[in-house]
């Protein structure tokens, strides 16, 4: 019986923010076309997701996914990935296969997060990429936070102007 009111409850809560997230996608949208999230609102983020990933995975997972509770800022938003390399929590690509990425200047990411992230210790890397929502197509040097949530890894990065 708790077992169902449990996952009620997470499906109640899901469908909730997918909903309330709808009309603010537009907003961010617009948003992200001229406003830069700064190094600080991105090491917030990776901090705010990694609190949530410890206490409620389940939970925390939805709302990256969905970008609501302030988990989509700017250009901003946190993110969690298996030690696979699948992305459990992203607002954009969920599900997907982030082990062989590789940016166009060479860096493999994935590989090198999944090896290098320490439970309780924040990393960073930069890479060539293009910005979140940009409509002309062209790459910044983005700065991504990284570090293990028990049997994740968990990120958030920011782009330079």
């Amino acid at each position: 019986m708790k077992r169902n009111l449990f996952i009620s409850s997470v499906l109640s809560l899901s469908v909730l923010m997918t909903l309330s997230s709808c009309a603010d996608k537009q907003e961010i949208a617009v948003n992200q076309e001229t406003e830069f999230g700064t190094k600080e609102e991105a090491n917030e983020l990776l901090t705010r997701a990694v609190n949530l990933v410890k206490a409620n995975e389940t939970v925390a997972f939805a709302m990256i996914t969905a970008g609501t509770g302030g988990f989509s800022q700017k250009d901003l938003y946190p993110f969690c990935t298996t030690m696979k390399g699948i992305w459990i929590a992203h607002p954009h690509n969920s599900g997907s296969d982030f082990s062989d990425a590789e940016t166009s200047d060479g860096v493999k990411v994935a590989e090198v997060m999944l090896k290098n992230a320490k439970a309780g210790e924040i990393s960073e890397i930069s890479y060539m990429l293009n910005r979140t929502g940009n409509p002309l197509d062209k790459e910044y040097k983005k700065t991504t936070f990284y570090t293990k949530v028990g049997k994740y890894v968990c990120g958030s990065g920011y782009y330079e102007k």
